[in-house]
Order: structure tokens, then C-alpha cells, then sequence
């Protein structure tokens, strides 16, 4: 019997139930209402179920409607109720089957719940997407869903815009939110937790990484300062039986230790080059740029020893000034310029006092030691020319050497001294390629030349210790420079040696026409730049070693000696700083 909203009814046949079955003498009445309202009263007949398989009571089965796409249509349509006792019949085999349909539909639900959790997830990071921030649902118009930073970041980077998953053509104007009506939030606490866990930790190991750095550098420095008194243990070992004669003939030096004391800067423009130092002045004048836009040559700076205070700016030349030279007795300072002058300047006005202008540019200048009125100036063309500030019309006389043209990079006045070689004196001139002694005589200047080797680049007379100090370039024969220290013997008339006592031995380089000088501090120093390791090194007279070395960040172009009550110092100028190093006490 087909009834809407009854499944059809499969006949039992005697293979079903392979027992017997006895005539059927037992009518049930059914009432089938369907959904659409039709009555049916109508015997029907069906097999006892008390004898197929006895039970102990009666049983209501209720069977309902196997649609399940309308729930409108499951309001509406009755339950088909069947009467009878319990017992394994067509009803319970169709019961078995619909139950078999529900676990199948239990089991599509669940595999669709597992499928959901692909909603949750943005197709191009696996990532789950939010519903604010940049990571909020969106889709295109050809109804895919991504996380907006993930698709704006997709076509940002496509030349021809399209879909991630179908590849179908869009553009960023499609971009459309999604506004959900419930939307999972990622629960993103522990993730900041660990994320401000791993700062913390990057944090620390940053420090305990710097901690580590600067440990390693103070064991470096213990480590030389380990190797260096080992040295110097060593160095007391090899020489504690050595009795020194005099402190001249001393076999160990002990090692002075220079500090920065104070860093000036004297020109931001560069320009400095020369220096000389007055410790009863208590002054220095340093040339350098003048640093007023109105005069754009060059002058000198006064500045006071004791107090590192820079004082009044002095112009003076229109080009660069190679030489300064204060007076020996008076308050005057001595410049020479590459524009062709020289000039005397009184430093307690601060005003020009002599002025003469040359053929020539001027390399170099010095007072004579004797006379004070009397001043030496070298030029370029390689000449000496003596002046008499009384008369600056005409030169007294010209020192010249036939056959060198060289430049003049320094000029030196000897005392006269009685009982000494050279008994009147006389003027050391250093020219780039050769050195020449004038011996002052009654009527006029004896010459001689030096036999040493240059190319020269600075000369120092030291008149107390009677002592020259001359620097050279490396040569052909020589590949280093050298700071000669020696002394002027006169073997006859017409012949003065220059005896050697220490050579220094210098970089590999050197470019600049850097000063050497003298200094002293408990006992007498030669100073000198090292160019190859950007360094001034001090060197003993007593020994001949070297005995301190101190950093120089930019080229040293002059080096001074001086003893103030404060202590003893060494100057070194660079084109735009000066700088004073003390000695340790």
C-alpha cells in the first residue's frame, strides 16, 4: 500500500522466517492518515508477532517521516503510529533502516563540522582570519574569502590581478568585507605572552653579549699589560748587574708615560701649520686661517700656556705662513709667508711692527742668537737673506749656495761661544736636497756643507746642548726616514764634520714636511710624527731607544717642547687642533 509519507513495504517472504507459520487468523485495525489529510479505515491484515517471537508486553513504534530537507513538511505530516505487540517485524526492519540513515546523517554532520574549521582558515597563510585588524574576512567578487593583508599583499604582487584560488581577473576595487554574523576569535594571549617572552630574552642576551664584549677587552688590555711588565722584569733580570758610568751612558731607559691633557681647537676651517712657545710670555702663536669672512688670509692665534685659553686672532698674510720664531728677549714674534713677506709682530699690541716684501715666497725664519736686531729669513730659491729690522730697505747679506735652488724648510742661528769649535757662531741652513753651515767670521760667512742624506724635511738647533737634530725622507738607498741627532766638530779651517750620536729610525712614509723637535723631562727627549702609524713616538737621548709613543688621530705637521710650573709638556698642531700631552709624574 503506498500512502504519502509511508515508505513502501518490502513483502516477507518464508526465506525471512523459516519456521512455520499457521494460518493467519488475527485482523489488526490500522488507521493511515497521511499528510495531505485522506482516512483510511480498511482491515488489513498482518502475521501475529506472538508467534514469531513471544515478548512480554506491547510496544508503540513510532515511525517518522524520512524527509529531511523540509522541516515545514515534518511539522505538518503526523507520525504513522502502528499498534501492536512487540516484536521483530517489517516495522522494526524498517525502524533498523532509518536508524541506519540517522547514523549516516550523524556521521555527514560530523565530517562537515570537521570541514568548517577550513572556514576559519585564510586560503593563502593557513592563517586564522579576524573580523577588525588587517587580517578581517573579505572577498572578491568572485566570492572567494581571504584575510585582507593576505589578498592585498597577493595582488600587490601580480602583474595581472587575479583570484588566488579560481585565477579569475579582479582587481583591488573588489575587494569587498565580510560582516559576520559570528566569527571565531583567535585567542592570541599566550602568543604575546611568548612574544614578550622572546624580547625579554633577545633583550638580555643583547646584554649579556655587550657584558661579554667589554670583559673581553679588559682582558685584553691585562693580558698586554701582563706581557709588558714581563718585559720589563725581564729587561731588570738582563741589566741588574750593569752599573751605569753616567746618566748619558745609562743601559736601561725607563719608560715615560704621556697623557692628553687638553685638545683645542684652534681653526675649523684648517689652515694651521707652524707654532712657536714663550713660557716666560706664558704665550704660544699658532698660524692658522683667519676666521673672520671679512679677511680670508691667514694670522696667528695667541694663546695662554696655563690656562689653555685661546686669546686674540692676529691677521697678518694673504697666503699660508711656514715659519713663526719669537724673539729671544723681546715681546716679538717673526712670520714667513708664501705671499712673500715676513712680518714683526709686537704680541703685547697685537700690532705690525716690520714688514718686507721678497721676490720670493718665504719657506723658514729665525732671530739671530747674538744680535737682536738681526733676523734670517729662507726663501724658496733656496737663499738666506739676512735683514736688520733697524734698515729692512736692503738685505745685510744673502747666504746662497750656487748649484741648489732647493727650498729653505728650516733655518737655525748658532751662538757664538768662546772655547768651541765654532767660536763666532754662525747659521745652519736645511735645504730639501743638502745642509749647509755659515760660520760667521770677521769679514764675512765661511761655508761648509753637512754630509748627511735627504731628502730633509725639518731642522732643530738645541744651543744649550749644542746638539742638531735633522729629519729625512726615505730615499732610494734608505727606505725609512730618520731623525739624526749630532753634533758639529770643526776638523780644520775650511771642514766641520757633523759627528752622529742617535739615528732614529722612522716610518716607512713620509708625505708631510712634519717638525721634529726637542723636549726634556728628568732627561732630555727627541719628539717625532710617525706617519705609518699615525703616532708620535719620543725616543731617549740617553739611550737611543724609544721609550713612549703616543696616539695621533690626524697628521702632526709641528711638535714643541715646554716646561711650565704646571709641568713639562709635548705640543703637537694639526691643521685644525693642538693638543698638550703631560708627562706622568
Amino acid at each position: 500500500m503506498d500512502v504519502d509519507g509511508a515508505r513502501p513495504r518490502r513483502d516477507v517472504t518464508s526465506q525471512d522466517y523459516p519456521v512455520e507459520l499457521p494460518p493467519i487468523d488475527y485482523r489488526y485495525d490500522v488507521v493511515v492518515e497521511s499528510s495531505v489529510g485522506l482516512h483510511v479505515e480498511e482491515p488489513i491484515p498482518f502475521i501475529n508477532p506472538e508467534m514469531l517471537v513471544p515478548v512480554e508486553q506491547h510496544a508503540i513504534v513510532q515511525i517518522e517521516s524520512n524527509d529531511v530537507e523540509s522541516d515545514t513538511t515534518e511539522r505538518l505530516s503526523p507520525p504513522i503510529s502502528v499498534a501492536s505487540s512487540r516484536a521483530q517485524s517489517p516495522a522494526d526492519l524498517a525502524e533498523e533502516s532509518n536508524q541506519t540513515e540517522i547514523d549516516e546523517k550523524e556521521n555527514r554532520k560530523r565530517s562537515l563540522s570537521e570541514d568548517d574549521d577550513d572556514g576559519r582558515l585564510c586560503p593563502i597563510c593557513l592563517d586564522n582570519w579576524t573580523n577588525t585588524g588587517e587580517h578581517r574576512i573579505c572577498a572578491l567578487k568572485c566570492g572567494h574569502l581571504f584575510g585582507y593583508k593576505c589578498v592585498n599583499r597577493w595582488l600587490e604582487s601580480q602583474q595581472k590581478k587575479s583570484c588566488p584560488t579560481c585565477k579569475k581577473r579582479v582587481n583591488r576595487n573588489d575587494l569587498r568585507y565580510i560582516y559576520a554574523k559570528k566569527l571565531i576569535a583567535v585567542d592570541t594571549t599566550e602568543l604575546d605572552v611568548m612574544k614578550q617572552l622572546l624580547d625579554t630574552a633577545v633583550e638580555e642576551k643583547n646584554k649579556i653579549l655587550m657584558d661579554l664584549s667589554k670583559h673581553a677587552c679588559r682582558e685584553h688590555m691585562l693580558h698586554q699589560e701582563i706581557a709588558k711588565l714581563k718585559k720589563q722584569i725581564q729587561d731588570l733580570t738582563n741589566n741588574r748587574d750593569c752599573s751605569s758610568q753616567s746618566s748619558t751612558s745609562s743601559c736601561y731607559s725607563t719608560p715615560v708615560r704621556l697623557f692628553m691633557d687638553k685638545s683645542l681647537d684652534i681653526c675649523r676651517r684648517s689652515g694651521c701649520r707652524v707654532f712657536d712657545s714663550n713660557c716666560q710670555l706664558d704665550l704660544i702663536m699658532t698660524s692658522m686661517r683667519s676666521p673672520n669672512t671679512l679677511f680670508l688670509g691667514f694670522g696667528v692665534r695667541k694663546l695662554n700656556i696655563s690656562h689653555y685659553k685661546p686669546l686674540a686672532f692676529i691677521p697678518l698674510h694673504s697666503l699660508q705662513i711656514r715659519d713663526i720664531s719669537f724673539h729671544p728677549m723681546n715681546n716679538w714674534v717673526l712670520t714667513a709667508s708664501m705671499d712673500k713677506s715676513f712680518k714683526v709682530v709686537d704680541t703685547v699690541s697685537n700690532s705690525v711692527m716690520y714688514t718686507t716684501a721678497q721676490q720670493m715666497p718665504l719657506w723658514s725664519c729665525c732671530w739671530d742668537a747674538d744680535n737682536q736686531h738681526v733676523l734670517y729669513i729662507g726663501t724658496q730659491s733656496g737663499a738666506v737673506v739676512k735683514y736688520d729690522v733697524r734698515n729692512l730697505h736692503q738685505p745685510v747679506c744673502t747666504l746662497a749656495v750656487v748649484g741648489d735652488m732647493s727650498p729653505v724648510v728650516s733655518v737655525a742661528c748658532i751662538p757664538s761661544s768662546p772655547g768651541t769649535d765654532l767660536v763666532n757662531g754662525g747659521v745652519v741652513s736645511c735645504k730639501l736636497n743638502s745642509l749647509w753651515v755659515f760660520e760667521n767670521s770677521s769679514n764675512d760667512h765661511i761655508r761648509h756643507s753637512l754630509s748627511l742624506e735627504g731628502p730633509f724635511v725639518s731642522m732643530k738647533y738645541q744651543s744649550e746642548t749644542k746638539q742638531l737634530l735633522v729629519s729625512s725622507r726615505p730615499n732610494n738607498r734608505i727606505p725609512y726616514s730618520r731623525h739624526t741627532l749630532c753634533t758639529l766638530e770643526k776638523v780644520s779651517t775650511d771642514k766641520i764634520n757633523c759627528n752622529v750620536i742617535h739615528s732614529f729610525q722612522g716610518g716607512g712614509m713620509q708625505k708631510l714636511l712634519s717638525k721634529s723637535c726637542f723636549l726634556s723631562d728628568k732627561q732630555e727627549y727627541v719628539a717625532a710624527h710617525h706617519e705609518s702609524s699615525k703616532s708620535v713616538y719620543l725616543w731617549s737621548i740617553n739611550s737611543g731607544q724609544r721609550v713612549c709613543s703616543v696616539p695621533a688621530h690626524d697628521a702632526v705637521l709641528d711638535l714643541g717642547g715646554i716646561q711650565t710650573h704646571n709641568g713639562n709638556y709635548l705640543v703637537s698642531l694639526t691643521e685644525k687642533k693642538m693638543e698638550f700631552f703631560k708627562f706622568s709624574t
